[in-house]
């Protein structure tokens, strides 16, 4: 997590702890989603290899690209959280539960 910094990422009230936890709950969003996307995309295809009485699933390129994530998901969520897409919500500390 070189660039951008913590510094630049977190407020003088916020805790590294804090946005090391944010991220990693927002990159494993981002996993999970991509995962479903992925399972989605093969069901699609293989539905269409049966309709068409085919054996084989022919994954097209779009599906294909779904196979690999494009960036890291830890690198995505440190650059939304940079840009103010993602932030951190503190909970009151009132003692109520």
């Amino acid at each position: 997590m070189l660039r951008p910094s913590m510094y630049q990422i977190i407020s003088k009230n916020e805790s590294y702890y804090s946005l090391v936890i944010g991220v990693a709950k927002r990159a494993r969003e981002i996993s999970e989603a991509h995962v479903r996307e992925k399972e989605k995309a093969k069901a699609e295809a293989e539905r269409k290899a049966k309709q068409n009485g085919e054996t084989k699933v022919r994954l097209d390129d779009k599906t294909m690209k779904l196979v690999v994530l494009e960036e890291n998901p830890v690198k995505t969520a440190v650059d939304e959280f940079a840009a103010g897409k993602f932030k951190l919500v503190m909970p009151d500390s009132d003692g109520e539960h």
